[in-house]
């Protein structure tokens, strides 16, 4: 083109420039220079470098060449000038530009142009202006079904569900039958509503105009099953998608994580990483990084953490604080915390991350020496920040620091304390077994106690014997939660404990009265990235034999250390011998036998436990720690425990 003179032809240096720019970003520089170099070039010519500049991710650059150009050049901006810097400033997010743009968009009278006001639309709604955006859509003259679902998918994408839908049946209303990408905004907005009943709706008219799923479409369908609890819909939806994107897979996933059933989540991420032609995105490692927290999976969450190191130039700050969420519900808080301090950012939810994994810990004085660290930064606490605080103070037992933060909340924060605090301060009061002053608290509180904190009452009653008390709570407790099973059975433990067998009985009674079945304790160990679970006296394992054959090795050489069994919380009327035999096959210690049946000796045992670990078990898994030379960690519904030289991290305080 240069030899033959071409180069000077405008109509042929454009198609040229706007072939290089196809290339995509290593063609811009090239295009720049054929471009800068362009003695004469026209509006077509600047139009087309300003729409390279912009989809090359650079919208910076395609405004500054947008001023040059009314600096510098005779051109005046057309209709095909406006949209590339329009979907620029939504791309920056810069309001204040964007307006200045829809000044020039007037001053060039283009205000009228479909194609222009669409453009503006979608910038105003990018930039969180609604208001300007639904003032821009009543003024339009036409409106095609471009500029309807431009304006509903600007209500679903600022949080504004309703919106959308109200405005949907508006457009069916004038006519317009909504196409793949307006039903799946509107069914996007169903999932932020968890509107199950719309959202079938909208997917039955999906089928009945046989309207092709693409996958966009099909990925917000998932999304929305399984953000309403519909799982097996949502898997049915996925399972019949001709395209799978990482969209699809990213909002099964997290569904699954959401709905408590991160084995599943777990699965379904073994299979999009071993994919080929499928990379996890951001979002989908977000949620199996929170599935593992969920099961205390540190084998798997150790792989993902390694994936993530493997795949990923830089870690996030989201990423980062996953990392550190997981680690400590996994029992590593020391690898929690040198994820936190690795970080060269952090925001309030690292902070929060790391301060409650520290509470979890029962690391209270750490905690709060997070805490006070925090406070040398910009960061302000916020009412999460606070739980970890006073959750650090409870399961420390520092009684004082804990009253001296809960003051200073509301003084010191600006923050009104809501339930949660109120709970932790209950929760903090009844672990020091300051009963009374617990029940003073509970009565002088602004809000109604709910269900937890007569719990921590109740709970406190069994561990310090008082049964007026424990009588009161569980009957305050009751009204709110009629079929909590924990009720009954911590009242009973009361009366167990006073060997009022009759008591026991009339519960018992009231319990089948009402159908309330008990809770069965159930703790897990993973072993070579296999979890194995048990019940109390499971003998459903396989390798059953060996694990009882371990159990009465234990149970020996407890003997020999002086171990006594502690029955007081068997809730049979039956004699000491059985219910010693009883207490003996609890599931944790179960579990246990199998992790020193599995592990490598010295090797670390983890435990996981739905209810809280009696005291039977902790007694004799600090005594096994020591006779095994065992670390083991123990993750029960409250805390972790880290059994170590026969003694725990808890310090007999949970």
């Amino acid at each position: 083109m240069v030899v033959t003179g071409f180069i000077h032809h405008t109509p042929s240096l454009n198609k040229l420039i706007a072939h290089v720019l196809s290339m995509g970003s290593p063609g811009l520089a090239y295009a720049y220079s054929i471009f800068s170099h362009t003695q004469e070039a026209n509006i077509l010519t600047w139009n087309t470098m300003l729409r390279g500049f912009v989809d090359s991710d650079m919208p910076r650059r395609a405004l500054q060449s947008y001023i040059e150009m009314l600096l510098w050049s005779s051109n005046v901006p057309d209709r095909f000038t406006f949209p590339s810097l329009l979907k620029g400033c939504a791309h920056l997010l810069d309001f204040k530009v964007g307006k200045i743009l829809h000044g020039q968009v007037v001053k060039y009278m283009l205000d009228s142009d479909l194609y222009v006001e669409t453009t503006l639309l979608n910038m105003y709604a990018a930039c969180g202006d609604l208001n300007s955006a639904r003032l821009l859509f009543e003024k339009m003259g036409h409106r095609n079904k471009v500029v309807w679902t431009s304006m509903i998918s600007g209500y679903t994408r600022n949080q504004c569900p309703n919106e959308a839908l109200l405005l949907y049946e508006k457009m069916e209303e004038d006519g317009f039958s909504p196409d793949e990408v307006t039903m799946a905004t509107l069914v996007s907005a169903c999932a932020e509503l968890r509107d199950l009943v719309v959202g079938m709706k909208l997917h039955s008219r999906i089928r009945e105009t046989g309207m092709k799923i693409c996958a966009v479409l099909g990925s917000a369908l998932v999304d929305m099953y399984a953000k309403c609890g519909e799982l097996k819909t949502a898997r049915q939806v996925f399972d019949h998608l001709s395209e799978r994107d990482v969209y699809a897979w990213s909002a099964l996933i997290f569904g699954y994580v959401k709905n408590n059933r991160s084995i599943e989540a777990l699965q379904l991420f073994r299979e999009v990483a071993g994919s080929s032609n499928m990379r996890p995105n951001e979002v989908t490692i977000l949620a199996v990084v929170s599935a593992c927290a969920q099961l205390g999976d540190l084998e798997t969450g150790r792989w993902i953490h390694d994936y993530i190191a493997r795949t990923q130039h830089d870690l996030s700050v989201s990423l980062s604080n996953s990392l550190t969420d997981m680690y400590a519900k996994c029992g590593e808080i020391d690898v929690a915390k040198k994820i936190f301090d690795s970080m060269s950012k952090r925001d309030l939810i690292s902070w929060n991350s790391l301060i409650n994994g520290l509470a979890l810990h029962g690391l209270g004085r750490e905690a709060l020496a997070r805490f006070r660290q925090m406070r040398t930064t910009d960061l302000k606490p916020d009412d999460i920040t606070l739980i970890g605080v006073l959750t650090a103070c409870s399961h420390a037992g520092l009684v004082q620091e804990g009253k001296k933060h809960f003051h200073e909340m509301k003084a010191l924060y600006g923050i009104r304390p809501k339930l949660e605090h109120y709970g932790c301060m209950v929760d903090l009061l009844c672990r020091a077994g300051l009963l009374a002053e617990a029940r003073e608290f509970i009565r002088a509180m602004p809000l109604e106690p709910n269900g937890a904190i007569w719990g921590s009452m109740l709970g406190a009653c069994r561990v310090y014997n008082n049964i007026e008390l424990g009588e009161e709570a569980a009957r305050c407790l009751l009204e709110l939660e009629p079929t909590n099973d924990g009720v009954y059975i911590l009242l009973s433990n009361i009366y167990a404990r006073r060997k009022m067998w009759n008591e026991v009985k009339k519960i018992r009674e009231l319990m089948n009265e009402r159908g309330i079945q008990k809770t069965p304790g159930c703790s897990s160990i993973v072993i070579d990235n296999v979890t194995h679970s048990f019940l109390a006296g499971d003998c459903s394992h396989p390798e059953t034999t060996e694990i009882f054959m371990m159990l009465t090795q234990v149970r020996e050489k407890l003997k020999l250390a002086g171990y006594v069994a502690d029955i007081s919380e068997v809730l049979q009327n039956i004699n000491d011998d059985k219910k010693e035999e009883s207490v003996s096959q609890h599931s944790e210690k179960l579990a246990l036998c199998y992790g020193l049946l599995k592990s490598k000796e010295g090797g670390r045992i983890v435990i996981l436990k739905n209810l809280r670990v009696c005291s039977d078990c902790h007694t004799a898994i600090k005594l096994v720690s020591k006779i095994y030379r065992r670390q083991i960690t123990v993750r029960d519904r409250n805390r972790f425990h880290h059994f170590k030289d026969g003694s725990c991290s808890c310090r007999n305080y949970w």
